[in-house]
């Protein structure tokens, strides 16, 4: 755990105040903390008070921890953890994710990156992390960005109907998680760098945020099941998830205000929104729900 460093918000408060030299500083988290992790200060009346001593220590704990000087330097930049071993004991301190440059890719087949061929063993059965800034060219004409990591791990149970049988050839990319190391940053930025020479496919859950996520992924078409999969889908327990997406289904609805809204999307909508009921990617593994390709456009 690194909760005794200093990180950015911490780093710029104490900067600004202590350049000021006032003595004493109107409470903050930032207070709070010095004062609970480092012993440093008091907070009386609401503001945290400290002393000579005490802005020099925080000026010297800054400069063990970072290697910078509090008053005159900025934050420091985010670096690898070899980066920061080559000058620093502790080689997590301020470091970038480990895989901040990887993306998790899959195929039904192989990997065709880089020109070449590239074979999926049968314990790789998520796929195979990549570095995405080593990626120049990928000979699959699809890529499918897929929002949940259960999808990356059977991919052959998917069923694609007639004008989705071509994704068999597809290159599949697992979005990411939103955690620090899987951030879903890196994979869109790479998803979306092949816009212009091929056909981008978005697989979410089908419900307003999975539609929204589409939608706003970069891609011209969506992998999903018909309206027709949803008026006959049927499960045990209460889908609550319906009634906690109002932000995606405000964005929806403000999208076929315009008019210019996908018909199957439309269907899509009419009867979620008729049946409360959403469909997620489990689901459509579990019970071999067909899938076809929708356009966003």
């Amino acid at each position: 755990m690194n909760g005794h460093l200093f990180n950015k918000i911490q780093y710029n408060f104490f900067a600004k105040h202590l350049k000021a030299d006032l003595g004493r500083v109107k409470t903050a988290k930032s207070c709070q903390w010095v004062i609970d992790t480092h012993r440093i200060g008091r907070i009386v009346d609401g503001y945290w008070l400290y002393t000579e001593k005490d802005r020099a220590a925080i000026i010297q704990l800054v400069k063990s921890q970072l290697n910078v000087d509090l008053l005159f330097d900025a934050y420091p930049a985010q670096q690898s953890r070899i980066e920061n071993a080559v000058s620093h004991n502790d080689e997590k301190m301020n470091a970038l994710a480990v895989s901040k440059d990887f993306v998790l890719v899959n195929s039904l087949n192989n990997l065709q990156i880089n020109s070449k061929i590239l074979e999926i063993n049968a314990f790789s059965s998520l796929g195979i992390y990549i570095n995405a800034n080593k990626i120049e060219t990928i000979e699959h004409k699809h890529i499918v960005l897929v929002e949940n990591l259960a999808v990356m791990a059977n991919l052959a149970k998917l069923v694609l109907l007639d004008n989705a049988k071509h994704l068999v050839n597809a290159l599949w990319v697992y979005r990411g998680d939103v955690k620090r190391e899987q951030s879903t940053g890196r994979a869109y930025d790479f998803f979306r760098r092949f816009k212009g020479s091929h056909q981008l496919l978005c697989f979410a859950d089908c419900d307003p945020e999975g539609i929204k996520i589409a939608m706003t992924s970069g891609a011209s078409t969506m992998l999903s099941p018909n309206s027709h999969a949803l008026i006959n889908f049927n499960v045990g327990g209460h889908d609550l998830d319906y009634f906690k997406q109002d932000a995606a289904k405000q964005y929806l609805m403000n999208k076929s205000n315009q008019g210019d809204f996908p018909l199957e999307l439309d269907k899509l909508l009419t009867v979620m929104s008729a049946q409360r009921q959403t469909i997620k990617q489990e689901h459509i593994l579990a019970h071999q729900i067909p899938l076809s390709v929708f356009t966003l456009d």
